[in-house]
């Protein structure tokens, strides 16, 4: 008898205010209006960039998101990634970022544009979960990071890709691999000369050169320094 049905009573006071079809035309203009924000921020991620340069508000930015192109450069070589224009990303933009984008426009006033993200190269060509990061230049060789979704890299790529960040990596990378052979050699068979193990090292070098370089090129594969920001596939 003296229950309180909270949801009934609000509906009470809010038909005193709007009436039902008033308030479904006015969840339809929102709708609508998040409908076709989310449009038009696809559209400006699937075209292609040109040479706008985005103006942003200072005092509103935050000094954590803010990177210049070296900088960027050096971790896509690092961890093998790319930097491209954002109509050449085949992933999947998270919900969020639709919303993240308007708020962002909001507080400095401007329509941002010329999106560019930073993933793995194969985020580029199939659909995966790894760790992408988008950006807006912000003028001089900077740019603006919007948003970050996805998991995060594993700290051992580096690791793994560093044979592949140039030629002389991939060349010591070799020389490693044909010392970790030769003093393998050395403990199966005991019985090999100094000179016998030198002439094994210098074979294996040989072979481990061979063998990268032609994956490589069978592969059709190039190295971190001259993918990074190409839109080729190779």
């Amino acid at each position: 008898m003296f229950d309180l049905n909270l949801q009934n009573a609000l509906k009470k006071d809010r038909d005193k205010l709007v009436s039902s079809q008033d308030l479904k035309a006015i969840v339809q203009r929102i709708f609508d209006h998040k409908e076709a924000s989310k449009a038009r921020i696809k559209s400006k991620l699937d075209n292609q960039n040109n040479s706008y340069v985005n103006s942003l508000t200072f005092d509103d930015l935050d000094i954590d998101k803010i990177f210049h192109i070296d900088s960027i450069e050096k971790l896509c070589i690092k961890y093998r990634l790319r930097f491209l224009d954002t109509h050449l990303f085949k992933g999947d933009y998270p919900n969020e970022l639709y919303s993240i984008i308007p708020e962002l426009e909001a507080t400095h006033e401007t329509k941002l544009d010329n999106f560019k993200i930073m993933a793995p190269s194969k985020l580029f060509r199939l659909k995966t979960k790894e760790d992408p990061l988008l950006f807006v230049p912000i003028g001089n060789g900077y740019y603006y990071l919007v948003h970050k979704w996805g998991n995060d890299l594993k700290t051992y790529r580096k690791l793994l890709v560093w044979p592949f960040k140039n030629i002389n990596t991939l060349i010591f990378t070799s020389i490693l691999l044909s010392l970790a052979s030769t003093a393998l050699g050395s403990v199966l068979f005991n019985k090999l000369s100094d000179t016998q193990l030198f002439v094994i090292f210098v074979f294996n070098i040989k072979t481990f050169v061979f063998i990268t370089f032609y994956l490589l090129f069978m592969m059709r594969k190039n190295f971190n320094e001259s993918i990074w920001d190409s839109k080729y596939k190779n």
